[in-house]
């Protein structure tokens, strides 16, 4: 039960309303079924997709700051394990962010048949913000590499602050 209350439970919320919010950018996102199509009049997901980017971005400056101060509360622990696999595993969570991504990107371009350039697609002359690829540009990958790129960033913080400190 201890566990539970030491919970940042704003954060937690906050957390979990990013995660609706690619939800509601998926399922304002049209899905591409050859041989139909939309008018290309309407786009949804917009109403949606800028709110969302907005709260990721307060929501990566949250956990940024978040992990810094737990760090720093734990600067008694910090020991070799501690102090080597929080970077590491927060830079491979990156890594593997960036592979799940263009593998969605890619997934997208054979079900659009080529992007917003080629004649055969169905964007073609849309422009990159369509009806069609709203969740390119938020959704899960998007987010695992916004919180741990915010982590990596308060670990760098916490860690320039000791070696200045106790220089």
């Amino acid at each position: 039960m201890n566990r539970l209350k030491r919970i940042n439970k704003p954060y937690f919320i906050f957390l979990i309303w990013n995660v609706l919010m690619i939800g509601a950018v998926r399922g304002l996102t049209f899905q591409h079924e050859p041989g139909r199509g939309v008018s290309g009049n309407g786009n949804l997901g917009l109403l949606v997709l800028f709110p969302s980017l907005l709260t990721f971005l307060i929501l990566c400056i949250w956990t940024m700051f978040l992990s810094k101060w737990w760090l720093h509360d734990q600067r008694q622990r910090w020991g070799g394990k501690m102090h080597a696999s929080i970077p590491l595993v927060a830079f491979l969570l990156c890594v593997l962010s960036v592979f799940l991504e263009l593998h969605i990107i890619n997934d997208l371009r054979i079900q659009l048949n080529g992007f917003t350039n080629d004649p055969d697609s169905a964007v073609y002359r849309f422009g990159w913000l369509n009806q069609y690829t709203n969740t390119l540009f938020y959704n899960v990958p998007i987010l695992l590499f916004g919180l741990s790129f915010s982590i990596l960033t308060g670990w760098l913080m916490e860690w320039k602050f000791r070696r200045t400190r106790y220089a």
